[in-house]
């Protein structure tokens, strides 16, 4: 028999295809040469059975395939498993080894499971076995057996049917119920998969919340104790609070009127206080200085009269004891009391002795020193004059706050200035040039009373 050219060039392609398949089927699954090509390495897994565990089953490493199983050698007290594995992946030495049932059916295979990322490695340095304590094996299939049929002797008949009876009864008629609540499941699952940045972050800050409320627990139990006793107080006060809340409107509506009568005079005596504030504010000290000795000189006087019916009087001659101040009069001329014409005062001299001098300890310069005499800011006092028509709100009068000479001048129909006299109720007076002045306690007096103008702090408030 002749073959034809032709037919035995495609019997040679045929047989160099079949030769490459077996050669790939045997180095990529079987692993025959890995270990002359250096594409693989060996490790052990020792076990006390096998699981069901066959040679040449997967080998796989976080579900990943990374080898098979080699041979399964028997020792004293178990079974120790070879394992080929391919090299490049990093095996942690520390992982765990796994006989699972990759289906209901058996086809068992071991599944390494890390514990650490870290190394070191099974493919790093002599063949490494992973130790009897780090294995799992599956549940035996007559121990599976066992375990459910215990469980099913352990279910009363009758029970049964009694839970499978109202079972039906309970969920009959309720598909489309029991479809929207798992619809609805799953919309919320979605949502919650959705969330889970925003969950995570809200439990981490929770765990501060906790931890801040855990530190802080005497002082809300503290908190919780006095808002106890608050309310506690608050119950039984209800009804005084409940008088007062019922008697406030009352009482506003009437402060709104007695602000409304004192708006009038009410600016006149805040401008009044004000300077009355900035003279003693400047004397404070010679004011704290009087309430110290005034009290002691009060309770000394009433030793004249100590209650027996009698008053006690003593005179005592202490004449130049301790002689007068002398030094810093020397340029006053001396009058005497025959001469009773009107001298101006001598306000410029005084006694220049030290103040730690026995004479005239009781003169002037043993006072405490003025303070600074505080300002006003600009603008404090403004408005704070009479208001217009004055205290008593009649027409005409000089608008609150307004300098002297700043109104018209009075005049009758020929001409001549009609003059008028001070009026204390709204305390108008008029110049004998004919304008119209307000003694008003804002200001303004120094310009028109000269260096009389004080007495006005003492005469205004009086005549008004």
């Amino acid at each position: 028999m002749i073959i034809k050219p032709g037919v035995k060039i495609q019997l040679l392609v045929f047989a160099v295809i079949t030769v490459l398949g077996v050669c790939y089927t045997g180095i990529r699954y079987i692993g025959i040469g890995g270990g002359l090509l250096n594409r693989s390495y060996v490790a052990y897994v020792d076990l006390t059975d096998s699981g069901g565990i066959f040679t040449g089953a997967e080998v796989t490493y976080r579900g990943v395939p990374v080898g098979r199983v080699g041979p399964i050698e028997l020792t004293r007290d178990g079974i120790r498993v070879k394992v080929t594995l391919q090299r490049g992946r990093h095996i942690p030495r520390d992982s765990i080894a796994v006989v699972a049932n990759r289906s209901a059916v058996g086809e068992q295979y071991i599944d390494l499971q890390p514990r650490a990322d870290g190394g070191p490695y099974l493919d790093t340095g002599d063949a490494y076995t992973i130790p009897r304590e780090r294995t799992r094996l599956p549940v035996s299939t007559t121990e599976l057996l066992g375990n459910v049929d215990r469980l099913v002797s352990s279910v009363n008949p009758r029970d049964l049917g009694v839970i499978v009876d109202e079972l039906d009864k309970a969920f009959s008629g309720s598909a489309a119920d029991l479809q929207a609540i798992l619809d609805s499941s799953d919309r919320l699952l979605e949502t919650a998969e959705k969330s889970y940045p925003a969950t995570a972050e809200l439990l981490d800050n929770g765990k501060v919340v906790l931890d801040t409320q855990r530190s802080q627990g005497t002082n809300i139990r503290n908190l919780a104790r006095n808002l106890n006793d608050l309310t506690a107080q608050v119950r039984h006060d209800d009804p005084s609070l409940r008088s007062a809340i019922a008697n406030t409107a009352p009482a506003a509506q009437q402060a709104g009127g007695l602000i409304d009568d004192l708006t009038p005079t009410l600016p006149v005596l805040l401008a009044n206080m004000t300077t009355t504030g900035q003279v003693l504010t400047s004397r404070i000290d010679g004011l704290r200085h009087l309430l110290v000795l005034y009290p002691m000189a009060l309770a000394g006087s009433f030793t004249v009269t100590p209650g027996d019916g009698t008053e006690h009087f003593g005179l005592v001659m202490n004449v130049d004891s301790p002689p007068p101040c002398t030094k810093g009069y020397e340029k006053t001329k001396i009058r005497y009391p025959q001469n009773t014409k009107q001298v101006p005062a001598e306000t410029k001299v005084g006694c220049t002795l030290p103040k730690d001098s026995q004479q005239v300890v009781r003169g002037a310069r043993n006072a405490p020193a003025p303070r600074p005499y505080p300002q006003v800011p600009p603008g404090a006092t403004e408005g704070a004059g009479e208001p217009p028509g004055g205290a008593q709100g009649g027409a005409g009068s000089q608008a609150s706050g307004e300098e002297p000479g700043a109104t018209a001048r009075q005049s009758t129909s020929d001409g001549s200035v009609q003059m008028a006299g001070y009026d204390p109720v709204t305390g108008v007076v008029y110049g004998p040039d004919g304008r119209r002045y307000e003694m008003s306690s804002a200001g303004g007096q120094q310009r028109l009373l000269g260096d009389a103008s004080w007495k006005w702090l003492l005469l205004g408030p009086l005549a008004q």
